[in-house]
């Protein structure tokens, strides 16, 4: 918006070239033409704003998007310290209620930016949610009127609403006000706040909300004071003015009443007197919907409401102890009417930003939990016992998948098993490269890990080396339970898997028969100038091998899950087939006799020689390249024999060594070798007259 009230965009807006229409986005043009002007071809014209959004412009823009809120702008609050859901047709923001929510914090940010009416009705029939809320949680109703403008449009204001109250902030400020974040919810919501300090308070917020899920009040109470005590230090307080210890010796104004609102720091305010509610919901968890309701306010609208309940004179005289009662309700202290201003200013301006773009692609990033097709044969604390001993008498702390979501370079983290693990140490010595741990940073790997089979041995390595935490309780993966379901379902996702594989199955066991067919019908001796009848049969037999072999490894890196560990399966297990045909081949050509080389030029023949003491030399050291990777990774003396933690170390780096070697033998078998050695033998039959399939094939 302009000083003078012009907009920026006057002629932006796409106007149909058939009527006086105009909308500000192309593809709603072209919706209007096909359903208005049927037949005409898409055409459109610079425009004015259209006169139905005109309108709007006669208002404020704070007046004009406050009446309703697209679903769009719901989808980037997903934070939980910006956490709206959409109830009913209303909006509402719940990153204060989340933490006193009966049923607890995680199953409100499952729903965070979503529309949760289905789910909440099917759990709270006939419960009204505004009886929990405070008011200033109501943010609007859902759903922009089409008729008046559109979602887009809806966004364009917001945009100019918040250059107008950037410029109104800056306006109170230059006149000589301050303003500084005076709870932590705004503390965390400052993007100029120091990101080592915004780290360790989220760390320490996620273990509270952990706690408040598994219903540990006095943990929660403990992390609370942890919180204090951050940012109560030197370095941190001058950058804030959020109250931490107020002392209220006489009366306790309603202010101060309604920083105590969770369940592990509850204070309620009736009849004038301020009670602090906390050890009794402890100790009667039953009663915790109802008082939970009006924690940190004045629940004296409902007294006696119904008698014998919270708060009624019966319930009070039965339940309530001397040592509950804070004191009185006094009055407010003096407000400062430009901090005031300040405040709501900053307030508005949150709600219109939202989420930095890097929370919520850490949100969205975090959502991307394993499905049960890809989960491994049974639960990893079942089949290794071990690992109970890495973390027994440990108090590691806890993780949203969010919070992981976001370490993906410097200090990648990565989920297995519910558990996570800090992967900086292992960068530079894991046996399959740093490309594969920095593409999967910040993500639940479980399916990956358990696709190569990791030993006990390097399960245990792992957890003692990389482990740092787990998983909060209400986000992580049942993989026992995941496992049962597709014990019962099958690894196919669908009829047409398993037509699939039935096909190729029958098509494999044809082909095995029409080659017995064709070899017993191909039985007569060859000369002794040309490769013999085995040998012939064992050269077909290992160039399907070679060919199986480079296949399975290729389709294994564009695949995943089980389907990825079944093809790396089977190129292992070719590989150590084609090193026993190696063996075999060789003694054959020394029994059978080695048929004279090419007649021709030294070169040629050169060629040829060099040609096959490569293939031997690649046949030979790409199988044992692999079994030694597999060796130091399972099998090799480390510290749990010897002791010593520099024989891991040095496993892993004979490992990866292994594997660097085994990676570079197969591009240089795949891109060089093969093109080259089929290129100039089928070139040299060809121009002998002669084809190479006559020279090689056990059935001519």
């Amino acid at each position: 918006m302009a000083p003078n009230g012009d907009f920026h965009r006057t002629e932006s807006f796409y106007g149909c070239a058939y009527c006086t229409e105009a909308y500000p986005d192309a593809k709603e043009l072209q919706v209007h033409i096909k359903m208005v002007h049927e037949g005409k071809p898409f055409s459109s014209k610079p425009a004015p704003l259209p006169a139905k959004e005109q309108r709007l412009l006669t208002q404020t823009p704070a007046a004009a998007i406050s009446k309703s809120i697209p679903l769009s702008e719901v989808n980037r609050h997903i934070t939980p310290h910006d956490c709206w859901v959409a109830l009913n047709g209303k909006v509402y923001d719940l990153s204060e209620f989340m933490d006193r929510h009966p049923g607890g914090p995680t199953t409100i940010l499952a729903w965070a930016g979503k529309d949760a009416s289905k789910f909440f009705n099917d759990i709270h029939k006939g419960v009204k949610i505004d009886a929990y809320l405070r008011p200033e949680s109501y943010l609007g109703t859902l759903g922009v009127d089409e008729n008046l403008m559109s979602d887009g449009f809806w966004h364009t204001l917001r945009e100019a609403r918040i250059v107008e109250v950037r410029e109104e902030i800056d306006r109170v400020l230059s006149t000589g006000g301050t303003h500084k974040a005076d709870s932590i919810q705004r503390l965390m919501q400052d993007k100029h706040l120091d990101p080592a300090l915004k780290t360790k308070i989220n760390r320490l917020e996620t273990q509270k909300r952990a706690a408040l899920d598994a219903e540990d009040y006095h943990r929660a109470t403990d992390i609370k004071r942890q919180i204090e005590e951050v940012l109560s230090h030197d370095e941190h307080a001058h950058l804030h003015e959020v109250p931490l210890k107020a002392d209220w010796s006489s009366k306790i104004p309603l202010s101060e009443v309604a920083r105590h609102n969770k369940p592990h720091d509850l204070w309620i305010a009736i009849n004038q007197v301020v009670y602090d509610l906390t050890e009794f919901l402890i100790h009667h968890p039953e009663q915790r919907n109802s008082i939970l309701a009006w924690a940190g306010r004045d629940a004296t609208p409902m007294w006696d409401k119904i008698p014998g309940r919270f708060p009624s004179k019966q319930w009070m005289e039965f339940y309530m102890r001397p040592e509950a009662c804070m004191g009185e309700v006094g009055e407010e202290p003096a407000l400062d009417p430009q901090i005031e201003q300040l405040k709501k200013l900053h307030d508005e301006l949150r709600r219109l930003e939202g989420p930095s773009k890097e929370d919520i692609a850490a949100v969205k990033t975090a959502v991307n939990v394993p499905g049960k097709t890809d989960v491994p044969t049974l639960s990893e604390e079942a089949r290794f016992p071990k690992l109970a001993e890495i973390s027994a008498g440990k108090e590691l702390p806890f993780f949203s998948r969010a919070e992981v979501a976001k370490h993906t370079s410097e200090e990648p983290y990565m989920i297995i098993h519910n558990r996570v693990y800090n992967l900086k140490p292992l960068l530079g010595s894991h046996p399959g490269g740093d490309d594969i741990l920095l593409s999967k940073a910040g993500t639940d790997c479980t399916k990956d890990f358990e696709v190569f089979e990791h030993s006990e041995k390097a399960r245990v390595q792992r957890d003692r080396d990389l482990l740092i935490g787990h998983v909060v309780p209400a986000e992580q993966t049942d993989w026992a339970a995941e496992t049962n379901v597709s014990q019962v379902v099958g690894e196919e996702s669908s009829e047409l898997g398993r037509y699939i594989k039935y096909k190729v199955t029958d098509a494999a066991a044809i082909a095995a028969c029409w080659y017995v067919y064709k070899t017993l019908q191909n039985t007569k001796p060859l000369s002794q100038f040309t490769y013999s009848r085995g040998l012939r049969h064992l050269h077909l037999l290992m160039a399907c091998g070679i060919f199986g072999a480079v296949g399975t490894a290729q389709a294994a890196a564009y695949s995943s899950g089980q389907a990825k560990k079944q093809l790396l399966w089977w190129h292992k297990q070719t590989g150590i087939a084609m090193l026993l045909a190696l063996v075999v081949r060789f003694f054959l050509r020394l029994k059978s006799g080695i048929p004279p080389r090419f007649p021709g030029h030294p070169l040629v023949q050169m060629i040829e020689t060099q040609s096959l003491k490569a293939f031997y030399l690649l046949a030979l050291l790409l199988p044992l390249s692999g079994i030694a990777n597999e060796y130091f990774l399972k099998w090799a003396p480390g510290s749990d024999k010897t002791g010593k933690a520099e024989d891991d170390k040095r496993n892993d780096q004979m490992a990866k060594m292994a594997m660097d070697s085994h990676k570079l033998l197969g591009k240089f078998l795949q891109y060089t070798w093969l093109p080259f050695h089929l290129g100039y033998t089928t070139l040299y039959h060809w121009s002998q007259g002669r084809g190479v399939v006559r020279k090689v094939s056990p059935f001519v």
